[in-house]
């Protein structure tokens, strides 16, 4: 274990915790941070106000110095001019690692870079780590560990899982974390990075690739410091933990957005697009991609090929569902003379057709079990390796799907054709039941087109085969 993998899990796992800038003031980030801890359960929390001696119950302190007992982590509230003269009084104090939440630093210009800087020099001589300038710092659920202001104001939950996460992008982890947890999804560590005037991205990728609780690696990136380590990194992690990634700044004006949000210098596109090919990195364009890839790595085993199966109730739908299929790169199955004969036993003669796609027609209302038995036989042909359900949102096929994804061993999705908020409940229920479920099918043939991918690219590399993330 390197040194700074072992001061992450320090800092992932403090005993003790000060909020420089804590404040009882209604609305402020202060009052804020201090209710959401004390809310998730964290234990040792001490307040550092300049005045106040007493905040929401907790004796505070009129500086770091102050504190009469050890201080793992420090969060830093304090204007930009005052967070020097802060990092000095822990570095005094002997604390393990400082999160500073302020912005104002690097991504304004050379003056704010300069302090950045002297941040840094200062942290260094003492082995401090820090995380920022200009992040919200970091979700780590069984350390009851939480700085971000989507669950502080709302709750999240303090259940682990096997999702990690880094980010160029604080509201990115604070959404991600706050909708997803909210469907089930749990997560182990989650990091908004910052401005990175000391641990970077490379560094949290090394922290993932090592902690056993991380099965699955998400990240934003606007820009890397050391590409050349990033991709050694994530070549070897990716054999054994997927990583998404979705980069911004690939264009012109969004590397100049860059530039302004977190000081980082993007990089051409195509340099980027060659590495996570080389690496075996699933590289997605947007919030949706990554919500949907992850559905597919964190409920179904990789797929051994990109042979698909498709099954709906709906003629049109499986059209342009096998177009969407092979445009994004998987391959229509070729179904067996065996599993045709069986599926032209199951299914009525009327208003069905047995092929790929199989369209199980109108029987399904007043024979919803036909979903599940289609399934259950696809599922056995050897020339099949995934699968895809498109399905309407009554309850009984939905059962119908659920009691045969039981005896499913390769990869299964499931199309709703509704929007989520008409079937709500459906879409929890396949939740609650370790199933990948879709509001749109093209959606869901994305995704399981690059997971494909990456199993496939990870086929001639991997020492072993990835089972189920969620059992």
């Amino acid at each position: 274990m390197s040194s700074t993998v072992s001061d992450l899990e320090r800092i992932f796992h403090p005993k003790s915790l000060s909020i420089v800038g804590a404040s009882s003031r209604e609305g402020s980030f202060g009052r804020m941070f201090l209710e959401g801890l004390i809310r998730i359960g964290f234990r040792e929390i001490y307040p550092v106000h300049p005045r106040e001696t007493e905040l929401l119950g907790l004796k505070a302190y009129p500086s770091m110095k102050d504190i009469p007992h050890d201080v793992d982590i420090a969060v830093l509230m304090t204007p930009p001019d005052r967070t020097l003269q802060v990092v000095q009084d822990c570095a005094e104090k002997g604390t393990k690692g400082i999160i500073v939440f302020t912005a104002g630093f690097g991504e304004k210009g050379a003056e704010g870079k300069k302090i950045e800087q002297q941040i840094c020099t200062v942290a260094r001589s003492k082995g401090i780590r820090v995380i920022g300038p200009n992040s919200i710092g970091i979700y780590c659920p069984t350390s009851k560990l939480l700085t971000f202001p989507q669950g502080l104001m709302h709750g999240i939950t303090t259940e682990g899982g096997p999702v990690g996460s880094f980010s160029h992008s604080g509201s990115f982890v604070d959404y991600l974390t706050h909708i997803l947890t909210k469907k089930g999804i749990r997560f182990s560590k989650v990091v908004s990075c910052g401005n990175e005037c000391d641990l970077n991205a490379v560094d949290f990728l090394e922290y993932f690739g090592q902690d056993r609780e991380t099965k699955i690696i998400i990240s934003y990136l606007e820009g890397i410091k050391d590409g050349r380590r990033f991709f050694e990194l994530a070549r070897e992690i990716s054999k054994e933990k997927p990583i998404i990634v979705w980069k911004g700044g690939a264009t012109e004006f969004g590397a100049r957005a860059a530039m302004s949000h977190t000081g980082a210098l993007a990089g051409a596109k195509y340099v980027w697009e060659a590495m996570f090919e080389q690496a075996g990195i699933i590289s997605v364009r947007g919030f949706e991609e990554i919500v949907d890839c992850l559905f597919c790595l964190y409920y179904l085993p990789l797929p051994k090929g990109n042979r698909i199966a498709v099954v709906a109730g709906m003629g049109g739908t499986n059209v342009g569902t096998t177009d969407n299929c092979v445009e994004l790169g998987l391959e229509m199955a070729r179904l067996s003379d065996t599993t045709l004969e069986r599926l032209t036993q199951l299914l009525p003669p009327v208003g069905t057709n047995v092929g790929n796609p199989a369209d199980i027609g109108v029987a399904t209302l007043v024979a919803p079990n036909l979903y599940g038995e289609t399934l259950k036989i696809l599922n056995e042909d050897d020339d099949v390796d995934m699968l895809l359900a498109i399905s309407d949102p009554g309850r009984p096929c939905t059962q119908s799907i659920v009691q045969a994804a039981k005896a499913i061993e390769k990869p299964l999705a499931v199309t709703l054709f509704a929007l989520p908020e008409f079937a709500a409940e459906e879409y929890a229920f396949f939740a609650q039941n370790n199933i990948a479920a879709f509001g749109d099918a093209k959606r869901a043939v994305a995704a399981l087109a690059k997971i494909s991918k990456y199993a496939s690219h990870n086929a001639g590399r991997q020492t072993r085969n990835t089972a189920r993330v969620i059992q």
